[in-house]
């Protein structure tokens, strides 16, 4: 699988405005590029407002980071 360009996912988030490091985002990224793959872009879009609330959980939490 290859990752998506972090420009990409912005897109498909529909905001640069995404919380964490740069690492965190990447792993991000990372997560965002599985989802396309599986469920596909329509699905990404769909669900956007969900995943970005379920990412910003992760990251105020530390569940993101070195090792998580």
């Amino acid at each position: 699988m290859k990752t998506l360009p972090r420009e990409t996912v912005y897109h498909l988030l529909g905001t640069r405005n995404v919380l964490g490091t740069a690492e965190e985002v990447q792993k991000l990224s990372i997560r965002i590029s599985e989802l396309v793959e599986i469920n596909g872009q329509d699905w990404v879009i769909e669900n956007r407002d969900r995943l970005l609330q379920e990412w910003e959980f992760a990251v105020r939490r530390g569940l993101v980071g070195s090792g998580a």
